[in-house]
């Protein structure tokens, strides 16, 4: 059987996007449907070496279009995996209802110098804005009508969201200091990851730091279940970080201090969670 091939108008290739190095090993246990997974063979770092374009990812290659027909293709055949994950997805969500605020509301609270946060791929907003009133809260959406209403709901207290992507809505903002920068399931899908966090940096207040959420490539599942690891999206996910490569790429672009504590980067878990700082 031939292996599907993109088509060559929306493929664009890239080196490491931590190091930069051109050298690689393929990794077709990961591959698909034309897809090319591979590992710079310099840092370990391990990615989507054939992109398409970042504005063909909210189109041609929505994820919003296709989760449903992948979901069923994960499902075909694996009934008695998928009768325990499901239980188990109800009960984590049965125990969140103890917890009054989200996962990232609580870190940033307590992680957080001040009171300027920025949330870059906020959506509607829903998120940061459950934060205090003390904080101000800003965000960056490519989407314009969530763009629209996560703007509506900031400027209440003094904050804005800008309709653009990330790095163009970092220009857009630059005059602003930010205390906290929050990349929930964002940097995964973005293929200039190291100008994104440079562009963060740059927009930092002398002590600001970035609250980062991406899947863990080096979780038991991943290893497991290879190409069928839910991790895995094609080809909307571009990076696929371990605990020692997200450090690498936010040392590589100045950040001084990086906390990830063991709770944050267990195997045995999806994902995985960093505060850095300047």
């Amino acid at each position: 059987m031939t292996e599907n091939v993109p088509p060559v108008e929306t493929v664009s290739r890239r080196n490491c996007p931590v190091c930069h190095s051109g050298a690689y090993t393929s990794l077709p246990a990961y591959s698909k449907d034309g897809w090319h997974i591979v590992q710079c063979l310099t840092c370990k770092m391990v990615y989507l070496e054939n992109p398409p374009a970042q504005n063909l990812l909210k189109t041609d290659f929505a994820w919003e279009g296709r989760k449903d027909e992948e979901r069923r293709r994960r499902r075909a055949g694996r009934s008695f995996y998928y009768f325990f994950s499901d239980r188990l997805k109800r009960l984590r969500g049965m125990l969140r209802r103890f917890n009054k605020q989200p996962k990232e509301i609580r870190y940033i609270v307590k992680y957080s110098p001040g009171r300027n946060v920025l949330d870059v791929g906020c959506g509607d907003g829903n998120i940061i804005s459950q934060l205090p009133d003390t904080y101000v809260t800003y965000g960056i959406e490519p989407s314009p009508q969530m763009a629209e209403v996560a703007n509506d709901t900031f400027s209440r207290h003094g904050g804005l969201c800008i309709h653009d992507v990330a790095v163009g809505g970092f220009a857009q903002i630059n005059k602003t200091r930010f205390d906290f920068i929050l990349m929930r399931s964002f940097l995964e899908h973005d293929s200039e990851a190291m100008v994104t966090l440079q562009a963060a940096h740059s927009v930092l207040s002398e002590q600001g730091g970035v609250l980062i959420k991406v899947p863990n490539f080096a979780c038991w599942n991943a290893l497991l279940r290879k190409k069928n690891w839910p991790g895995m999206r094609y080809p909307d996910h571009v990076n696929y970080f371990t605990p020692s490569t997200l450090k690498a790429i936010l040392s590589r672009t100045g950040f001084s201090r990086v906390y990830m504590p063991l709770s944050w980067r267990l195997p045995s878990s999806d994902n995985l969670w960093v505060v850095a700082y300047r």
